[in-house]
């Protein structure tokens, strides 16, 4: 069982093995059946989260683990409890698994559609050109590839006001941007937020309406959003600015489609970086600007009907691994009938 974050995690071990000092072995006596055991302890994670406690990280120490209190019925009866959560545990498995599945082929669908329409364009009959880019393959003939220089006014990163500088973010009214807010493709708002103040001093830069935040750094870096208001971010973060003859979503979808591209971009081994040059050099395309905005309007649709089938399929899934979590509970203490 894995004793530091994420707390919790446990299997029964099929072989001779050894671990690191994240984790801790449970030897079942003679009376104590491990699968029972192994269902009895998934259902105290919470209160063996509760227990758990550090600084650098959290951990759950063994004393604590050792403390958990348990109560064990006869083994025959562990034996049979086990054996019924083995069934019923691997049907709802089964369903979570088929609707995880759907979810990632909509991903892949999803992806799908925003490439095809960002290089190809709508039309399936257009007369295509070589782009020059490897990566890129053809365009449409009546496009361009282009730098992203070509395409932006701006290309600026953004900056974490210092702590002694002052306090910019109590009461603070204009969204302030990390890569821990990246959850959508269009944000909508920001964990923080500074005061007008912190860009009246310098100790930050705000960004016009309809800027493009593209991560620049750390493990998400090629992650994309548009920000549709007045905003700021840190300095793990370049923005874009497009120019009047692009369109922000139709520049937002592409560099989302190509982010395994983007990442291409960056340099450094140990910690890659996408500075602002690099940022520049990224090639993108460029349709007329009507057809630009036409293209990412379609795909704002598609977006909205995929998350709609999306969001329904995780709200099963959630109930799922509730009602798993619920049966779980209470067969090992004794709450269903016919098996004590």
């Amino acid at each position: 069982m894995s004793t530091r974050a994420p707390i919790g995690h446990m299997a029964i071990a099929a072989n001779s093995l050894v671990f690191n000092q994240g984790c801790r072995a449970l030897i079942p006596e003679t009376e104590t059946w491990a699968r029972y055991l192994l269902y009895l302890l998934k259902s105290r994670v919470p209160e063996m989260n509760a227990s758990a406690n550090g600084t650098t990280f959290v951990e759950l120490s063994r004393d604590d683990l050792a403390s958990v209190r348990i109560s064990l019925p006869a083994l025959e009866t562990q034996k049979r409890i086990a054996a019924f959560l083995d069934e019923k545990t691997a049907q709802i498995d089964a369903l979570i698994a088929g609707k995880q599945a759907l979810l990632d082929r909509l991903a892949e669908k999803r992806q799908a559609i925003i490439t095809q329409a960002v290089t190809k364009g709508l039309n399936p009959k257009v007369a295509v050109k070589d782009s020059g880019t490897e990566w890129l393959g053809q365009i449409p003939a009546h496009w361009e590839a282009l730098p992203l220089r070509r395409q932006a006014d701006w290309v600026m990163t953004g900056r974490t006001p210092a702590a002694a500088a002052g306090d910019f973010f109590s009461d603070g009214e204009i969204p302030w941007f990390t890569p821990g807010d990246f959850d959508t493709l269009i944000m909508d708002r920001s964990a923080k937020s500074l005061t007008r103040e912190a860009f009246e001093a310098g100790h930050a830069i705000l960004y016009p309406a309809n800027s493009i935040l593209l991560v620049g750094i750390g493990a998400t870096l090629g992650k994309v959003a548009l920000a549709p208001m007045p905003c700021a971010s840190n300095q793990q973060i370049n923005a874009i600015v497009p120019g009047l003859n692009s369109d922000p979503l139709f520049l937002t979808y592409f560099l989302h489609a190509f982010r395994a591209e983007v990442r291409m971009s960056a340099s450094g081994n140990t910690l890659p970086i996408l500075n602002q040059d690099k940022t520049k050099n990224i090639i993108v395309t460029r349709p007329p600007h009507a057809e630009q905005v036409s293209i990412a309007r379609h795909l704002e649709q598609e977006d909205n009907r995929i998350l709609f089938v999306a969001k329904a399929i995780e709200k099963s899934l959630s109930l799922l691994s509730e009602h798993r979590a619920a049966l779980i509970t209470n067969a090992v203490t004794g709450q269903i009938e016919g098996l004590q």
